[in-house]
């Protein structure tokens, strides 16, 4: 296995799974330095950057006027430049490996940070038929990295995606919203767990949310959101 290995990796050259210019697999220093990170103060709620002190809370105004059945999200960077470029790779090109560093990048950001302990790590799903066009579900990587560095258990048989949603990227609000109303359902109970709920990108909150409700009708204490990253409109 080592030999073929090495006669791969002369074919083809260990790369940056980003900008496939530097040697270093799967993801460089350029690209991992050019990420933008999420930096506080952030919105308690759905953990989007906020402009204000530090030391004061604040809830973002969509958050305001929004019921969002989680309980928390954070995300590790904002959504564009190279982070992005990243999570497209990971997601629609096959660069599974990717999942490694930005796994790593979601563990390290949301240790320092103050969240209900939680139980049970559960990625959110692709309907079956989409899973089975891409051969993976990108939030199922990223959710066994956080679990091992965690020591927590990942249950993928939990939550089902029972409807083929339209991407949201592209939809209204209220588009976005209905799309994905009563699309996942709960497998089985997880009475009185607090689960870490694992995708790559947050937008609205909106699929986090229905997947939340589903969990929560399955007996789940709190539902606690984990993204790489979160897409902010400057």
């Amino acid at each position: 296995m080592s030999a073929l290995r090495g006669l791969l990796d002369l074919v083809f050259p260990p790369a940056c799974q980003v900008c496939r210019k530097s040697a270093t697999f799967p993801l460089c220093a350029a690209c991992r330095g050019a990420f933008r990170l999420v930096r506080s103060p952030v919105c308690q709620k759905c953990g989007k950057p906020l402009r204000g002190p530090s030391d004061l809370i604040f809830t973002c105004i969509p958050c305001r006027h929004r019921r969002l059945r989680f309980a928390v999200a954070r995300a590790a960077g904002i959504y564009d430049g190279t982070l992005r470029e990243a999570i497209h790779a990971l997601k629609f090109k096959g660069r599974r490996a990717l999942a490694a560093p930005l796994g790593a990048l979601m563990a390290e950001r949301v240790a320092g940070v103050r969240l209900p302990a939680a139980n049970l790590v559960i990625p959110v799903p692709l309907h079956h038929r989409r899973l089975r066009e891409r051969g993976y579900n990108q939030s199922e990587l990223l959710a066994a990295e956080i679990a091992s560095r965690f020591g927590l258990l990942v249950r993928s048989d939990v939550l089902v995606r029972r409807q083929a949603t339209e991407a949201q990227s592209g939809l209204t609000l209220d588009d976005r919203r209905a799309n994905v109303r009563g699309a996942f359902f709960a497998a089985c109970s997880i009475e009185g767990q607090t689960v870490l709920l694992v995708d790559d990108v947050l937008s609205t909150g909106f699929t986090a949310s229905e997947c939340a409700r589903a969990l929560r009708q399955a007996g789940a204490a709190q539902v606690v959101v984990l993204t790489a990253a979160i897409v902010v409109l400057d």
